[in-house]
């Protein structure tokens, strides 16, 4: 449990406060993986320009050459197919990113209205440090909505 130093806190709280972290995490997920996809596939065209730059520097002026020798070389038509996946991986997961950061940017919010709301007097005087928890250990703000 992530909140032993509160104490009494309502098993709604927890589950709200354990919902947010769990989205979190989630969307941090998804932003890594994007992230991953993205470099690897820079890196992978890099590599296919340095090759051919290095393997074809004779027929490098002439376009229809180049060409042809991208199709006849197995490696290059290789490269291009994981450039191309990986580029299909960095579009799966910036969709996937936007789902999250939608549903966290949700559950966030209705954690701050939940713990800003007068009607649970348990949770009104540790509210502060249950924000003050959430911004230290997950880099969660709970202060305001619009972040």
């Amino acid at each position: 449990m992530p909140f032993e130093t509160v104490e009494n806190l309502s098993v709604d709280t927890i589950y709200i406060l354990n919902e947010v972290i769990k989205k979190k995490n989630k969307k941090d997920y998804y932003e890594s993986r994007r992230n991953l996809c993205l470099i690897s596939s820079l890196l992978l065209l890099f590599g296919f320009f340095l090759l051919l730059t290095l393997d074809d520097i004779k027929t490098m002026v002439d376009p229809l050459t180049t060409f042809a020798n991208i199709l006849a070389n197995p490696l290059y038509l290789f490269m291009i197919g994981l450039i191309a996946i990986m580029l299909l991986y960095h579009n799966y997961y910036q969709k996937k990113l936007k789902k999250e950061k939608d549903k966290f940017k949700s559950v966030r919010i209705e954690a701050i209205d939940y713990l800003n709301d007068s009607r649970n007097m348990n949770t009104q005087d540790q509210a502060v440090m249950i924000k003050k928890i959430m911004k230290e250990k997950h880099k969660i703000n709970l202060y305001v909505k619009n972040s």
